[in-house]
């Protein structure tokens, strides 16, 4: 009885078994060729979104540097010419110096002149190796005809540097003359070591 099944056991055995090697081959080549294509395509979808993510963001980041590149040269130019428009200690000692002859030059008389200087220094342990800024002030009283005068104005702001009237006043001396009196008070910027600080 065993010998006539047998044959049957080995039949049905080898249709078992076939099968089941047909099942693990088809395992095995998912697992040898099609999953790693799988995996591969899944990482280039990720990797490709990560790039395009980042090229984003660096357009972004391209956009933010070039605005700020924009406004640090438009800060630059500001900065040189606010400078620009103060004086050093040696131009201001001559513009000062120089206010008599202005005046002469401008057909008008100096009846009063006066110097004084405000924002002083800070208390420093070596202040030569600083930058600061001083206010210098003149108060004069001119005499002459009103477009004298104007000629003295015009002649004492005609600089690059700066050179603010801080009060003016204009009378008649009297009433039979057309001279008139000017009194004026200006105000010029210096700045220590200004040529050391613009080149910095």
């Amino acid at each position: 009885m065993l010998l006539k099944n047998w044959p049957k056991s080995k039949i049905a055995s080898r249709n078992v078994v076939l099968p089941a090697f047909v099942v693990i081959g088809a395992i095995a080549l998912y697992n040898w060729i099609i999953a790693p294509h799988k995996n591969y395509l899944l990482a280039a979808q990720r990797y490709e979104s990560a790039v395009s993510e980042l090229a984003k963001k660096n357009q972004i980041i391209s956009k933010n540097v070039t605005i700020r590149k924009k406004k640090l040269r438009e800060l630059r130019e500001k900065f040189k010419q606010i400078h620009l428009g103060l004086f050093d200690p040696s131009e201001a000692k001559e513009f000062f110096s120089n206010i008599q002859t202005t005046s002469e030059q401008s057909n008008c008389i100096i009846s009063s002149l006066s110097f004084s200087q405000t924002d002083s220094a800070p208390h420093t342990k070596r202040p030569e190796e600083n930058s600061y800024i001083t206010a210098n002030h003149a108060k004069l009283s001119a005499v002459g005809n009103y477009g004298n005068i104007i000629t003295l104005i015009n002649k004492l702001q005609d600089r690059s540097e700066q050179v603010r009237i801080d009060s003016l006043s204009i009378k008649p001396i009297d009433g039979s003359s057309d001279l008139l009196k000017c009194d004026l008070t200006i105000t010029v910027y210096v700045m220590q070591n200004k040529e050391r600080y613009l080149n910095d």
